[in-house]
């Protein structure tokens, strides 16, 4: 055992940051490592408050997080980012690269104190999302400031009202040409108008925003006094320029989502913008709507954007049909290469789709809409189509006939028969809550298929698929119609599930799955239903039998070997999966 004496005459750790093969077991090896390997840790942990927290390890960690440079606030309050972004600021050389704050809104000025506080740091990407009540949106407006070096601005501003930035606002990270080698220190009044100071040049805000109360009075005075023609103005801390127009001069990606006012004056001063998303949400007005969709297409066509369009018309009052094939129409002069169309309509209501030529992805989540006819042209471009349960296409066949690069098909019928014929889809999601007679698919490239019908137990259902090249498989039936098994056992529903279902990830293996209950019937009886479905379904080499059983109590010892004799089961099974669900009514045994 080494002495006390021997421990306290051991060596200091060798200079310049040599090695000796062995440290002190007090020594603090992280502490030791460089800034950027430090900084680099920090980054990882996913979020500014996270990394502020650890300077209570040790005083080398203290602070070391405001030169972070990408900057992520996670459900944080609104007082609490706004302190850290002005750390930030404060830094020796802030180096903020990206921005990205996700926050719940309690007070309605709080997303434009914000987006002012970190137009301070001029970061290169910024994103922003504000998590609200629907309530609290209506009647704020969200000011959006100018970002001189963004070039990536993603923005969603739930439902408040998002305005561009007014013209004549400097940005926050404008510096004038050096007069002077003096050094001027930063004010306490430049810093209260949000001023970006260097040790030569003054860059503060506008007129406008001067008038702000926590503006300095000096400054206000100063710049009430001025006339408008000045072009400079000289003060003993440097000189001021004159506000440029508000424009976002390397901005090339843009995505806004909210109220959004006056798209064409943003857009105008996006010189180098090339990809847009625009989603329009709680637009109270349909002439608002239609004008803003005007806007959009003037901007499009001018700049040749990739643009992807949302609108989200629940909030929109007085929405007829008519407005609707309007809105429709308008959103089809647009070349979106992306389309969402978010309204639910309180009864049913029939339109025309229009084309989009240029459209590769169109979703549509409508409620009580029923396209009854197309209009002409084609969908030479799109990929995916995705129709809500709640929306129908009467003529499915002839849209899948004007789609050649149709790859996902996801869609609800309107009619009881099933009728896909395509040579291009390869991932099809069938939806049927109407009671289904025939099923009719042809598709060779097909790799997933989604089926989910409803038909009776009285007339027979007649399918016919015919995908040779099928992967994953997902078949479901509901009996919309009591399903006798035998005695008072009854088959209320029947499914096949491919192996993502289970405990395993390979599309391989599949699950024959059967909801079977006790219902109280007037008679008893024998039919082979089972028999006859199994025969209707499109994979045979299932290994896993999967009983939901409703017994109320019942011994189903009986039910289980019936279903385990069938040839087809028996041969196939190999593992056997009984879930005895709880809630179930008493029964009350019928009079034989």
């Amino acid at each position: 055992m080494e002495s006390p004496s021997a421990r306290g005459r051991r060596s200091p750790p060798p200079a310049n940051g040599a090695s000796s093969g062995r440290l002190p077991p007090s020594s603090d090896r992280i502490s030791a490592l460089a800034d950027d390997m430090i900084l680099l840790i920090l980054s990882r942990l996913g979020s500014v408050r996270a990394a502020a927290r650890t300077g209570v390890l040790s005083r080398r960690w203290l602070g070391l997080w405001t030169r972070l440079a990408d900057l992520a606030f996670r459900a944080d309050a609104a007082d609490k980012i706004e302190a850290a972004l002005a750390c930030f600021s404060a830094a020796a050389s802030p180096v903020a690269y990206s921005i990205r704050i996700s926050f719940p809104v309690t007070l309605p000025r709080e997303p434009s104190r914000l987006l002012r506080a970190a137009a301070l740091l001029s970061p290169a990407e910024l994103v922003l999302v504000l998590k609200e009540e629907p309530r609290q949106a209506y009647g704020a407006a969200v000011a959006l400031p100018c970002f001189h070096r963004a070039t990536s601005i993603e923005i969603d501003a739930g439902l408040h009202r998002l305005r561009p930035p007014p013209a004549g606002e400097f940005p926050a990270a404008l510096l004038s040409p050096a007069t002077s080698p003096a050094s001027a220190p930063c004010s306490a009044a430049a810093r209260a108008c949000e001023c970006s100071l260097s040790p030569f040049a003054v860059s503060i805000p506008s007129r406008s925003m001067l008038s702000s109360p926590r503006s300095n009075r000096p400054l206000r005075r100063a710049a009430s006094s001025c006339p408008s023609s000045a072009s400079t103005l000289t003060l003993a801390t440097g000189t001021i320029s004159p506000p440029p127009s508000g424009d976002f001069p390397l901005l090339e990606k843009l995505s806004i989502a909210g109220n959004i006012v006056d798209l064409g004056t943003l857009l105008g001063r996006c010189p180098r913008l090339r990809v847009l998303g625009v989603v329009f949400r709680g637009v109270l007005h349909l002439r608002a709507l239609k004008a803003a969709l005007a806007a959009l297409e003037a901007a499009a066509a001018a700049l040749g954007l990739t643009l992807s369009l949302g609108v989200d018309s629940r909030s929109t009052h007085n929405f007829d049909a008519r407005g609707f094939d309007d809105l429709l129409r308008a959103m089809a002069r647009i070349s979106v290469q992306k389309l969402v169309f978010t309204h639910h309509f309180g009864s049913r209501i029939e339109a025309n789709l229009p084309c989009f030529q240029r459209a590769m992805s169109i979703e549509m989540d409508l409620k009580n809409v029923c396209f009854t006819a197309l209009l002409d042209g084609e969908f030479s471009a799109l990929e995916r189509l995705s129709i809500s349960e709640g929306c129908s296409i009467v003529d499915l066949s002839t849209l899948l006939s004007r789609c050649p690069c149709l790859r996902v098909l996801k869609v609800a019928m309107a009619t009881g028969d099933v009728t896909v014929h395509s040579a291009s889809v390869q991932d099809l999601h069938v939806h049927s809550n109407t009671e289904c007679h025939n099923i009719d698919i042809v598709t060779p490239m097909l790799k997933k298929l989604e089926l989910e019908v409803s038909a009776g137990s009285g007339r027979e259902l007649s399918v016919s698929i015919s995908a040779p090249m099928v992967e994953k498989v997902s078949w479901k039936r509901r009996y919309t119609t009591s399903a006798v098994m035998f005695g008072f056992w009854r088959l209320k529903c029947a499914s096949l599930e491919s192996g993502q279902e289970l405990d395993t990830c390979d599309p391989r293996v599949h699950a024959l799955c059967l909801h079977i209950s006790c219902i109280v019937s007037g008679r008893l009886g024998s039919r082979p239903i089972l028999a006859k479905e199994m025969e209707k379904l499109l994979i045979t080499n299932f290994s896993v039998l999967d009983l939901r059983l409703c017994t109320c109590g019942h011994i189903f010892g009986a039910l289980v070997l019936r279903i385990l004799g069938m040839e087809r089961i028996r041969a196939a099974t190999e593992k056997l999966k009984i879930v005895i669900l709880p809630s179930c009514p008493p029964v009350i045994f019928p009079h034989v």
